[in-house]
């Protein structure tokens, strides 16, 4: 739901993260002493491994980013195709032992990797939990994201490590309840696509009850959201898969809120309160209705989309 660009959640600025990526990745060794590029390359040197990925390096695969990793898995995934069963079990072995996520570089990499260089705020899919880190006693940092494999590594397991298939989400989104394995590719967008345009694209849209005459409504029952898309069907499977509408449901008391602060302070009690208060009236209606900024970051706030959103529905902004 909102864009990740990672050099907006850097800890420092500047800093090459795509190239530290890679050498902590080549810094855990494997049980034969090799790191995954040295692996990677014995593997080359024959057999059916060979005639697959015999025109990428394993930097190309772990640092493609989200349009050549498309192109990765259209090239491969064809050829791979062509083997016979036992071929394609035999490779599928080798690319499990090489690309190893969970019981090799998880915990020990991976994890540890974008704790300790990003900061990020807020879930990129549903923007509705923080994903933040903290500090325990002993003052080691602690990730409450987890990386959800944009590209199941179930269905691509050579994309397993790739930095760009990476997105930090929280549990809901990447639990079997939510997204689970579902295969993305080629029916939705990544957040870290660089045509990824959710904010603008999609917007809730308040729904009332015929009850509600002039905004006055009694209850959140009366009060329905649903996202809708404007000029593509680019997010539609975005929406579903990630069930955004569903899940927006349970936090209806948000959206109550705001309209019955809407009906509790128009523009004229707004204007009263600057008189007697001596603070700008722009101000104070951003206190009262919680605004959101025009260009601010809306994965810095949970439930920032949704709010800008419906404050543009009742000509808040």
């Amino acid at each position: 739901m909102t864009k990740l660009n990672y050099f907006n959640y850097l800890k420092k600025e500047k800093f090459n993260f795509i190239k530290q990526y890679y050498v902590d990745l080549n810094n855990k060794k494997f049980k034969s002493k090799e790191s995954a590029e040295e692996v990677y390359n014995r593997y080359l040197q024959s057999g059916t491994f060979r005639d697959i990925f015999k025109n990428y390096t394993l930097k190309n695969i772990v640092l493609a980013d989200n349009n050549k990793l498309k192109n990765i898995i259209n090239d491969i995934d064809i050829k791979i195709n062509k083997l016979t069963e036992r071929k394609k079990k035999n490779l599928k072995e080798k690319i499990k032992k090489l690309f190893k996520y969970s019981d090799k570089f998880q915990k020990e990499v991976l994890t540890p990797f974008f704790t300790n260089n990003f900061n990020f705020k807020t879930c990129f899919y549903c923007n509705k939990d923080f994903i933040t880190n903290f500090e325990k006693e002993n003052n080691k940092l602690v990730s409450t994201f987890q990386l959800d494999h944009f590209y199941d590594k179930g269905n691509y397991p050579y994309l397993a490590l790739s930095f760009y298939n990476f997105i930090p989400s929280c549990p809901t989104c990447n639990s079997s309840k939510v997204k689970g394995s579902e295969n993305c590719f080629e029916t939705c967008i990544s957040p870290n696509d660089k045509d990824f345009n959710f904010e603008n694209k999609v917007k809730f849209k308040l729904h009332l009850n015929e009850s509600c005459l002039d905004l006055h409504v009694i209850s959140e029952k009366n009060v329905d959201t649903k996202l809708k898309e404007y000029h593509s069907n680019d997010y539609e499977k975005y929406i579903k898969i990630f069930k955004l509408n569903e899940r927006y449901k349970a936090h209806k008391d948000i959206v109550f809120e705001m309209i019955q602060k809407a009906e509790l302070y128009p523009e004229s009690r707004l204007k009263e309160l600057q008189d007697l208060t001596g603070i700008p009236f722009q101000q104070i209606k951003k206190d009262i209705f919680n605004l959101i900024d025009e260009n601010e970051d809306l994965s810095k706030k949970p439930f920032s989309k949704l709010i800008k959103d419906i404050s543009e529905e009742l000509g808040l902004i």
